[in-house]
């Protein structure tokens, strides 16, 4: 039996209306089910997950589990197949800081095996180079008394720049052979290619002017000759023509 709100009057469970003052009667609420779930029938609301073992409807009905995780914007999963990019929220987790960025410089690791042939040989060169300046380069007759040797920068000073040059050349492919180009930390505006024939023209051109700037009376020792060779060597290799055939008799 429902009494009526109004006065108070009995009436039958599925009446509409009050026999009695004809009151509209509001029917009783249908009881939730257990757990705070929606009846069979009577589906969630767009946008929420539905719990393990039930339905997609919201029923009792057998149904997958919803993922555990993050709703997307439209209220729904995204698809299984779907992994979020590195570093955003996994299912079930926190957020992970992305590991291993390009660009991040790794361990130094010295392999000679980085550098191609060419620059092998312009580094062999450039050392050469480098120890020339403190070998005989002039020599000076003395008649009966002998001769007197110097070395190039007892003669000139500036071939010091020759020797910062040959330790910046040296340098660079050192470290060029000690990270893979992609992890190196050091970055340049200018290619490979023409930071190196750079360097090594520079190179040259300074021992040439050296040899050709000579004292009266000074002639040329074994050590200038050796720093000659050794420049020449060193550019010549960096022309293109000269280059290709190298690397194709070489190999890399």
């Amino acid at each position: 039996m429902v009494n009526c709100p109004q006065c108070q009057a009995p009436n039958q469970q599925n009446s509409a209306f009050c026999a009695s003052c004809g009151a509209q009667l509001v029917p009783a609420e249908a009881p939730a089910a257990a757990g705070g779930y929606m009846p069979p029938g009577q589906g969630a609301p767009v946008g929420y997950g539905s719990p393990g073992g039930y339905g997609p409807s919201g029923g009792y009905g057998p149904g997958p589990a919803a993922p555990t995780g993050q709703y997307s914007a439209a209220g729904q999963y995204p698809p299984p197949s779907q992994q979020p990019p590195p570093g955003y929220p996994q299912p079930g987790g926190q957020y992970q800081p992305g590991q291993g960025g390009g660009g991040a410089a790794g361990t130094f690791q010295f392999d000679l095996k980085r550098l191609n042939r060419v620059d092998q040989i312009v580094g062999v060169a450039s050392f050469v180079v480098l120890i020339s300046i403190f070998l005989p380069w002039y020599t000076v007759s003395l008649g009966a008394f002998g001769s007197v040797s110097g070395s190039g920068t007892d003669v000139h000073g500036w071939l010091w720049l020759v020797f910062v040059l040959d330790l910046a050349i040296i340098a660079y492919l050192v470290l060029r052979a000690g990270w893979e180009e992609s992890q190196s930390p050091v970055r340049v505006p200018v290619a490979h290619d023409r930071l190196l024939m750079a360097a090594a023209g520079l190179q040259l051109l300074l021992v040439l002017i050296a040899l050709l700037d000579m004292p009266s009376g000074v002639g040329l020792d074994w050590g200038a000759f050796l720093g000659l060779l050794a420049a020449l060597a060193a550019a010549a290799v960096l022309v293109p023509p000269v280059r290709a055939r190298l690397e194709q008799r070489l190999g890399r």
